[in-house]
């Protein structure tokens, strides 16, 4: 089971609980670092074959973003 820390923005804990547990584990140690430097939020690419999450400058702090890259 997912533990989300409490002061988690709202974005980020509705995009978790919507994801399958394997790649909301993936997300969640990204949010963590976006959290912990209060900057960016977070781009999900979406390739053909793999997701993935990363910190974006282009995204604001506390929000999600589905995407490519």
């Amino acid at each position: 089971m997912l533990t989300v820390p409490e002061k988690f923005p709202p974005a980020y804990v509705r995009y978790l609980e919507a994801q399958d547990e394997g790649f909301a584990e993936t997300v969640l140690m990204v949010m963590k670092q976006s959290v912990a430097e209060g900057k960016h939020g977070i781009l999900i690419s979406d390739q053909a074959l793999d997701r993935g999450a990363e910190t974006s400058e282009e995204v604001p702090f506390g929000e999600v973003v589905e995407g490519t890259r």
